[in-house]
């Protein structure tokens, strides 16, 4: 596998491991794993976020086109965000529990555990007002 936006001085058997940690972001191990607060306190807030917020993204979008045409899809697009504020809420907390992998202190932990949580409310908050309640 030969990616080539990847710095110059990664060795052949850096970019291996690269590759099969790319790959096992997409796995459920690796989700119930970053859920648990057993990866990385990178990972775990960059992927719990914002790679859970590329997908939920699409699904949203979805089902907002389809609550245009369909009433049905409305209470389900607001039982979407619901959801996603307690995926958050999850995140938060193995955040919170999650190791450094280098020097980060508990300053990034608590602004992690913090900039969750304001998203998490903000979904929550939302929610109701997605259906057009």
């Amino acid at each position: 596998m030969s990616d080539d936006h990847l710095p110059k001085d990664l060795t052949p058997e850096n970019l291996e491991e690269i590759a099969q940690q790319r790959q096992r972001m997409f796995t459920r191990a690796f989700w119930i794993s970053l859920l648990k607060g057993n990866e990385g306190l990178g990972d775990t807030f960059w992927a719990g976020n914002y790679l859970a917020g590329l997908f939920y993204l699409g699904v949203m979008i979805v089902l907002l086109a389809l609550a245009s045409f369909i009433p049905f899809f409305s209470p389900v697009l607001s039982a979407s965000f619901v959801a996603f504020g307690i995926y958050l809420l999850a995140v938060a907390r193995a955040v919170a529990v999650a190791k450094p992998k280098g020097n980060a202190g508990m300053t990034l932990r608590v602004i992690g555990v913090i900039w969750t949580l304001l998203g998490a409310a903000s979904v929550l908050v939302y929610s109701p007002y997605v259906a057009g309640q």
